[in-house]
């Protein structure tokens, strides 16, 4: 290319020449020992290294949480099993990392035959009972000890990242239940040493934007609200982001590009780098979307404001100093009764029986295969909210039977469980004005905080303690307060004791509510 400098402007002119003048003078001065070191940007800004090897074993141990199979209708979950595969193949395949990689997929899935007892009669059935929440997977009875073993870092490896997915239609449907269980596997996860993960995952059929939206939501919801640390993989977003021709679909969810998409973004979390760094070849325009959405995702905002999902467990927001009840007067409502007039005694507001219609609420059995005349009644005209509770369990074998029944027993329809009971009333249109109860869940982490605590006073009505717990789960579900006061410092003591269930009650509604393990103290 030919220069004509008649072309330029006079400053131009100038410029060049003094520049011209400055590279002469550069390249004449041969005195070495005067001449400036180079400077070496590398030192000022170095690139930044991320360590996957957080407790520095020289291995990268990473679980990968996921469930097979979906509460509804036992149809597929989330499949982690080959997003670990996935994840193992980029990992191993990456010529940077200089350690041993074992990547492990847990499976939240199970089933097994549990003994029951069904009535005060205490008639004995044998049916499936099955596990698909984090919630019922953190409980379930068989091998307990060793799977919170497992996540704590305390049996054969000890991780340094754990990936925590989940149900679809859960998070879909059920997002403050979703949430409880993040929060206790993620105590969990980090009271052992390891980070945890959160998977946004993506419905099978995404229909419209709002589902994904919905997904998105609530995962950074939970994440947000955790009292543990926990930062969000962006799988479901980036999946949205793919165009038409990449998003495959297989019997299995995920697809193939779904497993791909969803370890490319958890490798990205990890390491933040593209997944194409690895010498493992898949698809990288995926890999670009991958990297691209975590970016895009970290300045953006994901939610306003409180929850608006309508749900089985959201919050009634009841004001009213006097709250008005009905109940179709069974021994166990009474007993109810007994714990929800226990919680209100001890606050600024009255419980009056029935009233001017529509009053507060009512609450009953939910359980439609055992005296259905006794269930809590839907009816707007009368009733502003109905609370409906499973049938707790007889007390022959119910110590152990309803530990496993948070989730689901016989099918899908069978309504004597905690998310039983909650998706029957999803399913049939209850809602808004329908609410559940979980007395398994508050069961099992009274359990959990007081070994020795039976879910019974006799062999069929429910302990004091488990009534005082469904009442402050009531009162903090109807009303959003909570009444709980200082702790008693003898931790052997029946007021100690009391108090705890007061608590679990109370901080067990403010998640499923709020979707935060971080529950403000309540005094």
């Amino acid at each position: 290319m030919s220069f004509n400098p008649n072309s330029l402007s006079l400053f131009n002119q100038l410029s060049l020449l003094l520049c011209t003048a400055l590279v002469i003078m550069t390249s004449c001065n041969t005195d070495d020992s005067d001449a400036e070191p180079p400077v070496d940007n590398s030192t000022i800004n170095p690139p930044i290294q991320i360590s996957a090897d957080i407790n520095n074993d020289g291995k990268l141990n990473i679980l990968v949480i996921g469930t097979s199979v979906s509460i509804k209708n036992n149809t597929g979950g989330f499949a982690s099993n080959t997003v670990a595969t996935e994840l193992d193949n980029i990992l191993s395949q990456d010529a940077s990392i200089d350690l041993e990689v074992n990547i492990v997929f847990e499976d939240i899935y199970k089933e097994k035959m549990v003994t029951f007892g069904l009535g005060q009669a205490g008639n004995t059935f044998v049916d499936n009972h099955y596990c698909h929440s984090l919630m019922q997977y953190y409980y379930w009875p068989e091998n307990q000890t060793e799977r919170l073993d497992n996540l704590a870092s305390q049996a054969a490896f000890k991780w340094d990242y754990v990936v925590i997915g989940a149900d679809p239609y859960i998070v879909a449907k059920l997002p403050g239940y979703y949430a409880l269980g993040v929060n206790k596997i993620a105590k969990k996860v980090a009271d052992g040493g390891a980070k945890p993960l959160l998977l946004m995952l993506w419905p099978k059929d995404v229909t419209t934007t709002a589902s994904i939206n919905h997904f998105s939501e609530y995962t950074y919801r939970t994440a947000d609200g955790a009292k543990t640390t926990i930062q969000t993989v962006t799988a479901g977003k980036a999946w949205e982001a793919l165009p038409a021709s990449k998003k495959d679909t297989d019997l299995a969810h995920p697809s193939p590009n779904g497993a791909y998409l969803t370890a490319a973004a958890i490798y990205t979390q990890i390491l933040n780098k593209n997944a194409t760094t690895s010498n493992y070849q898949y698809d990288d325009l995926i890999a670009d979307i991958v990297l691209e959405t975590k970016n895009n995702e970290a300045n953006s905002t994901h939610y306003t404001g409180e929850r608006t999902f309508i749900s089985p467990f959201k919050s009634c927001g009841i004001d009213d100093s006097i709250l008005n009840y009905n109940h179709t007067g069974t021994s166990s409502e009474n007993g109810i009764l007994n714990g929800l007039q226990w919680i209100i005694g001890q606050s600024d507001r009255t419980l009056v029986s029935n009233g001017t219609p529509p009053i507060n609420f009512n609450y009953g059995r939910a359980n439609t295969n055992f005296e259905p005349n006794k269930r809590y009644n839907i009816d707007p005209a009368q009733f502003d909210f109905s609370l409906g509770f499973p049938m707790q369990d007889n007390g022959n074998h119910g110590n152990t039977s309803m530990l496993y029944g948070l989730d689901k027993r016989i099918n899908e329809t069978e309504n004597g469980t905690d998310l039983g009971t909650a998706l029957y009333m999803v399913r049939n249109a209850e809602l808004p004005y329908a609410r559940a109860i979980p007395i398994r869940t508050l069961y099992a982490q009274l359990k959990e905080a007081i070994p020795s605590q039976s879910a019974y006073s006799d062999n069929w009505h429910m302990h004091g303690n488990l009534d005082k717990a469904i009442g402050a789960f009531m009162y903090t579900l109807l009303t959003g307060d909570c009444v709980l006061g200082e702790e008693p410092t003898d931790q052997n003591s029946d007021d100690w004791k009391t108090w705890t269930a007061n608590k679990i009650g109370y901080e067990t509604a403010y998640s499923l509510m709020h979707l935060k393990g971080n529950v403000p103290v309540c005094n």
